[in-house]
């Protein structure tokens, strides 16, 4: 629980809200690190393994401070706010403290309370995002942060940017050949409608981008490499970093990617802070973000992970393998889906095909794959596929590689 000089503090705060409302939005507006027009997000993570309570006053006062300033900041997001905690405990099927529809300057009483509660309820890394839509449906909770639940771990995704919805379907289905995932996983249509009929309207695509990063960690068998993959995938498509403004969560470290000075982090003592618009600390030296790179923040420290996505683009110039091999196909025959591994000298963009024994294009798609990776491929044969065997064909810049692989239905 908070110390009882840290509790008087804050009621002292909270005694005249508009006077302390005034004051924080006026500064707020005034030194603002970021524009006021675009979600907003928040993450904290406390830097040993004990939780929010264990913070000096001195910490749990800065942290309160920053989410004061995100309180103010909601003013401008008129499609609500969320907060959302990990906690010392299971990390299985958690959910968010509250989500709301409407700004929190409009539901200050909730949000103080939600913040109440993650302050102290043994939570030691925390979420939050405030909306102002530009995908999908409006006017529900706000849907942030995104949660999938795998593994016995729940992983959560705040998202600030727009992405085309096609342009992820694309990725996700392999340009609509492979709906497995999807079926899967459906995404949330928010009451209006099957997502492959007239709910894809009210899809977001922050839900898809989650949708796709879980599918190829799933593929990769790691969240750096899922990441890289999907970040890659989607800057490939024509996306720009400045779109992919995300946090992402497992429970043990967050995962934090974007553009240009789209989001900042700050280091105390005791915890990690990122924010889109931090306001002025002079406590905090708050450091933004460069385009395409990675940090992860966890109780083991931190790490830098710079040009995260372009040395791949880079490399795919002058991408020239001296090897590029195919591992066996596995199960072999299959029923329901195949696998197979690729791994190559360089790093670059790779075309996997699909052929009948009489040579007719099944399928194909494009892939990432990176130097020296051992890179997991799945492939999911439509309801329209027939049994038989099949050629799979892996082609990089002219190199080529192929395995028979026996679909038994």
């Amino acid at each position: 629980m908070l110390n009882k000089n840290t509790r008087l503090l804050f009621k002292m705060v909270f005694l005249d809200h508009k006077i302390f409302r005034s004051i924080c939005f006026f500064l707020c507006i005034c030194f603002s690190l970021h524009p006021l027009k675009a979600c907003k997000l928040w993450a904290v993570c406390n830097k040993s393994d004990g939780t929010f309570e264990t913070l000096s006053s001195a910490e749990q006062i800065e942290v309160e401070a920053q989410l004061t300033s995100f309180f103010q900041q909601s003013q401008a997001m008129a499609d609500g706010w969320s907060l959302f905690g990990y906690g010392e405990g299971d990390l299985d099927s958690l959910n968010p403290i509250q989500r709301s529809e409407i700004p929190a300057t409009q539901d200050s009483s909730l949000y103080w309370s939600a913040v109440e509660v993650l302050l102290n309820n043994s939570n030691r890394i925390g979420l939050g995002h405030l909306r102002l839509a530009s995908s999908g449906t409006s006017s529900i909770p706000n849907p942030h942060p995104w949660i999938f639940y795998k593994d016995g771990l729940t992983y959560s995704l705040i998202h600030n940017g727009t992405v085309n919805k096609n342009t992820l379907y694309d990725l996700i289905t392999n340009n609509g050949s492979d709906l497995f995932w999807l079926e899967s996983h459906p995404p949330q249509t928010f009451g209006a409608g099957e997502w492959k009929e007239g709910g894809w309207t009210s899809v977001v695509d922050s839900e898809l981008i989650l949708l796709l990063l879980m599918k190829l960690i799933e593929l990769n068998g790691d969240i750096i490499q899922g990441l890289k993959s999907t970040m890659s995938q989607l800057i490939y498509a024509g996306v720009p970093a400045g779109q992919l403004n995300i946090i992402f969560s497992n429970g043990e470290t967050l995962y934090v990617f974007g553009g240009t000075d789209r989001l900042y982090y700050a280091e105390s003592d005791g915890h990690y802070a990122i924010m889109t618009s931090p306001s002025v600390s002079i406590n905090l030296n708050w450091i933004g973000i460069e385009d395409q790179e990675l940090y992860t923040f966890s109780s083991s420290g931190f790490e830098r992970y710079p040009n995260f996505v372009s040395d791949l683009l880079d490399e795919e110039i002058s991408f020239n393998p001296k090897s590029f091999s195919m591992g066996r196909a596995y199960p072999n025959p299959f029923n329901s889906s195949v696998r197979f591994s690729l791994k190559t000298s360089a790093s670059g963009p790779a075309q996997i095909s699909i052929v009948s024994l009489n040579g007719k294009l099944i399928d194909q798609f494009n892939i990432s794959v990176f130097k020296n990776d051992n890179k997991i491929i799945q492939w999911h044969p439509g309801d329209n596929i027939a049994s038989g065997t099949y050629f799979v064909r892996a082609e990089s810049k002219g190199i080529e590689k192929s395995q028979k692989i026996l679909f038994i239905k």
